[in-house]
C-alpha cells in the first residue's frame, strides 16, 4: 500500500455562488434556486505537499451542479495561477483531484473541463476581498446590506462540522461574473463568503 503523502495548508478562501445570502448549503438545506453554481478560490499563505512548498500559491475550482452538490452530476473546471512552477502545478493538480475537501467536488462531477493556467489578480481584505481572472472570473466581496437602512450587516458562521471551514464570514458578492465551458454567468448580488482555514493530514 502506498504511503500517504503529507500535506499542510494555511490559507484564505474567497468564494461565491448563485444562492441567496447565507447559502442554505451551510445549514444542510437544498440550494436557494434548486441548482448550485459557483467558485471556490484558495490562496495558500504557507504550506507544502510532500515537501513541495506551496507558499503564495492561488488556485480555484468552479462547480456547476443541477441540484444540491451531494446529488452529483456536476461539471467541474479548475483554475491555477500561471506563475506556479512545474513542480507546484503537478502538486496542485493532485490536491484538487485527490485531497479532501477539494477532491469531493470532482468525485461528485460527471464532467471535468480540465485545468487552466491563468493570470490572477488577488486582493485579500476579509469580506471585501476580490479576485479577477481575465475572461474567466470577476469576484468582489462586500458586506451584506440591510434592505431598509443600507448599512452593512455583518455575520459570522461558527460551525465545528463545517465542510470547508469552521468559521466563515457570510457576505455578498458585489460583483460576480464568470465564464465556464463557453457559457457566461452573472450572480452579482448573490452569496459570497470569506474564511481562513488550515488543512493537514
Amino acid at each position: 500500500m502506498a504511503q500517504e503523502k503529507k500535506y499542510s495548508l494555511k490559507a484564505q478562501m474567497v468564494s461565491g455562488c448563485n444562492c441567496a445570502w447565507g447559502c442554505p448549503c451551510n445549514f444542510e438545506v437544498p440550494p436557494s434556486y434548486g441548482n448550485c453554481e459557483g467558485v471556490y478560490m484558495w490562496h495558500v499563505e504557507s504550506g507544502d505537499y510532500n515537501g513541495v512548498s506551496l507558499d503564495g500559491t492561488t488556485f480555484g475550482q468552479f462547480g456547476l451542479y443541477p441540484e444540491a452538490i451531494h446529488l452529483g452530476n456536476g461539471t467541474v473546471f479548475d483554475v491555477i495561477d500561471e506563475r506556479l512552477s512545474p513542480e507546484q502545478r503537478a502538486v496542485v493538480e493532485i490536491i484538487l483531484t485527490e485531497v479532501e475537501p477539494f477532491s469531493v467536488f470532482h468525485d461528485l462531477a460527471t464532467t471535468f473541463l480540465g485545468f487552466k493556467y491563468v493570470p490572477m489578480e488577488l486582493h485579500l481584505d476579509g469580506i471585501r476581498s476580490g479576485i479577477k481572472i481575465p475572461d474567466v472570473l470577476d469576484l468582489q466581496l462586500d458586506a451584506m446590506k440591510n434592505p431598509v437602512t443600507g448599512e452593512d450587516e455583518l455575520a459570522t458562521l461558527s460551525k465545528p462540522t463545517g465542510f470547508t471551514a469552521n468559521v466563515t464570514e457570510l457576505c455578498s458578492a458585489d460583483r460576480f461574473t464568470f465564464e465556464v465551458g463557453g457559457k457566461s454567468y452573472d450572480y452579482s448580488g448573490k452569496y459570497g463568503e470569506f474564511c481562513a482555514f488550515e488543512y493537514s493530514n
